[in-house]
């Protein structure tokens, strides 16, 4: 990066594990913080068109993810909805892989050696 004649723009949603030497290579730093609640029902209908604006904010109210985390849920769904067609419980089909997304985030995740 020292030798980088250029601009580097990097991303990472796990800044808390960058040691001083790493992080204090980057000039800039710009947190974004994760969507409030009319954000995230937004989020919901706009990837999940099908959903009533109360299960928008059932699932917003429930689930505080980020945008990244709503739309691997919507693809999640997508995908299975073209293999297997429309689900039961659309609401028990989204909280199920919303549970399975809340559960892969706690896993510990590091960087470096």
């Amino acid at each position: 990066m020292e030798t980088l004649d250029g601009i580097l723009i990097a991303t990472t949603n796990l800044e808390q594990n960058m040691d001083k030497a790493f992080e204090r290579r980057f000039l800039y730093k710009i947190n974004f913080e994760k969507p409030t609640l009319d954000a995230r029902m937004n989020i919901w209908h706009e990837m999940i068109p099908a959903l009533t604006t109360e299960e928008t904010k059932r699932l917003a109210d429930r689930y505080d993810f980020s945008g990244g985390q709503i739309e691997n849920i919507a693809r999640h769904y997508t995908i299975s909805h073209i293999l297997h067609g429309d689900s039961d419980d659309l609401i028990k089909t989204l909280s199920d892989y919303c549970d399975s997304e809340r559960l892969d985030t706690r896993k510990a995740r590091t960087i470096g050696f």
